[in-house]
């Protein structure tokens, strides 16, 4: 956060106190969720002039209410700092790393699988306090409870990327087309990049002053993977420092933040109108209430489809009749590779948050067959950087989509409650044949990089990660143009709940194989000028 926004923004959380949050005369808007999704909501409804209450879930424990998950969480942080690979040998790192996150796991037995658990241990949930049950397979739910949500995650990649013609409006039969018209998101993409301020090359849509060039590493990457695989186009990623939009909206003094807000349902008239939140309040230990005629749930893709499963007007849940609600559970198949190079033209060569080399459909990396452009592919984010004595660190992520099957779901599990008296999820989630068989061409062009780069890989994975490892979860509550198939209308409102909007991940009726994070924003910021409208 800018050093110039915090003090509005503490000022903010400062002022919303429970009086204020239940209040008759509520607010203008609620936003549900205070990560990427839920920071633009606010920004464009403050924007807009409208009172805006900012529920979330994030709540700090102190040392004398968790003191060893606090000493741990310490501990992690420290060793787990990148700066140690250049003094220590890294398998010294990764074993000091292990041996921390074993003492994690009495807390947090999910999230310290997450790579990016030991960077920020307790920016994650505790899954003792919230946990979830997996029906069949295996699901990892990385979930983040802090302003800013994942982005503002050391270590989160920072990539931005919009999704094409082919992504939205499919022509391979295998998911529905989105209910946009062609070039519809292209202002709104505009827009939120430009706020973003993301770099990249000139040719991907990035203006002169945010163009990037490759420096010596990225030019000599470049040229290798050209050199073997002369059809494949390399491109600086496009990346961007995360927005401080609850900042910028605390500024315009229409902005009201309570945290350690647990939101349970969304609250409906009888006409079918949303009215407000129910959310259980850590600091209080108890059940609230605030009034809003406009509720925007941005908890993430899961979280915002529990919601809706536990909220019960009387015609049953939001979105329920539809049948999609909680199907359709989506993450894109993952296989990641890191280890030790030699040294890099430029050295030293630091490793900057976001900036990477992005190789884009490399299914497609020994040339295009007849049709080949139309079938579903995969592409990965390249990092390199030094760790000295003539050594450089490399990191290949390699993505693919997977496809939205009805299966793949999520259901509210009333048997089974959190810490605070909610019910949980259960979870079914598996990767079809399809995409196994795609994850072993994913797999065999990390071993492809590896030769390229001449690296000696410490950790190479034989197979797509557990669903859920990509953290890019979207689905489950998806956007139509009919409410018989779908939770969403094309402007993100719940067809069930008239001035309720739904616009996470949980909203995509697919996915495509690039970081959904810009198409959130983008669909959360076009549908904050309908609301208002």
């Amino acid at each position: 956060m800018s050093v110039s926004l915090r003090p509005a923004l503490e000022a903010t959380i400062a002022k919303t106190e429970l009086a204020r949050v239940e209040s008759p005369r509520g607010f203008d808007a609620i936003v549900v969720g205070a990560g990427a999704s839920g920071g633009m909501a606010a920004l464009q409804l403050t924007a807009a002039g409208l009172d805006v209450l900012v529920l979330d879930a994030g709540w700090r424990d102190g040392f004398l209410q968790a003191p060893l998950r606090t000493a741990t969480a310490a501990l992690v942080r420290n060793i787990a700092d990148p700066r140690l690979q250049t003094i220590l040998p890294p398998k010294l790192v990764d074993y000091g790393t292990r041996a921390l996150k074993l003492m994690g796991r009495l807390h947090q037995p999910v999230q310290t699988r997450c790579f990016a658990w030991p960077l920020a241990p307790d920016s994650f949930v505790c899954d003792r306090d919230r946990p979830y049950r997996v029906e069949e397979g295996e699901f990892h739910w990385f979930r983040t409870e802090q302003l800013g949500g994942k982005m503002i995650v050391p270590g989160h990649g920072r990539q931005y990327y919009r999704m094409g013609p082919r992504d939205l409006h499919p022509g391979d039969s295998l998911s529905p087309a989105w209910p946009l018209d062609p070039g519809e998101l292209t202002r709104w993409y505009q827009d939120v990049e430009h706020l973003l301020g993301v770099t990249g090359e000139a040719e991907h849509d990035i203006p002169p002053e945010r163009q990037v060039r490759p420096n010596a590493s990225e030019q000599d990457a470049i040229i290798r993977i050209r050199r073997r695989w002369p059809t494949v186009r390399p491109m600086i990623g496009r990346s961007a420092a995360p927005l401080d939009s609850l900042g910028l909206s605390a500024a315009g003094e229409r902005l009201w933040v309570r945290q350690g807000a647990i939101a349970s349902q969304v609250l409906v008239d009888e006409g079918g109108v949303a009215t407000g939140v129910r959310f259980v309040d850590r600091a209080s230990r108890s059940v609230r209430e605030a009034r809003a005629p406009l509720v925007f749930l941005c908890a993430s893709a899961l979280e915002s489809t529990r919601i809706l499963m536990a909220s019960e007007p009387p015609a049953g849940s939001i979105g329920a009749r539809s049948g999609a609600l909680g199907r359709h559970l989506m993450d894109h198949v993952i296989l990641s590779g890191e280890g030790v190079g030699g040294a890099l033209p430029g050295e030293p060569v630091e490793n900057t948050p976001g900036r990477c080399v992005y190789l884009p459909r490399l299914d497609l990396r020994d040339g295009a067959v007849d049709g080949a452009t139309q079938t579903r592919g995969h592409g990965a984010q390249l990092y390199r950087w030094s760790i000295g004595q003539g050594r450089s660190w490399f990191l290949c992520n390699s993505f693919a989509e997977m496809l939205p099957s009805p299966e793949n779901r999520v259901t509210l599990d009333r048997e089974r409650r959190d810490a605070f008296g909610l019910p949980t999820l259960r979870i079914r989630c598996q990767h079809s044949p399809a995409e196994l068989a795609r994850g072993e061409d994913q797999g065999r062009v990390l071993r492809e990089l590896g030769e390229v780069f001449g690296v000696k890989f410490t950790r190479l994975l034989a197979g797509p990660a557990t669903p859920g490892t990509a953290i890019h979860e979207c689905g489950t509550a998806r956007m139509g143009e009919d409410p018989a198939n779908s939770v969403l209308d094309p402007f993100n409102q719940c067809w069930d709940a008239k001035g309720l909007y739904v616009t996470d991940g949980a909203s995509f009726p697919s996915q495509g194989a690039q970081n959904p994070t810009l198409t959130i924003l983008a669909l959360t910021a076009r549908s904050g000028g309908a609301a208002r409208a």
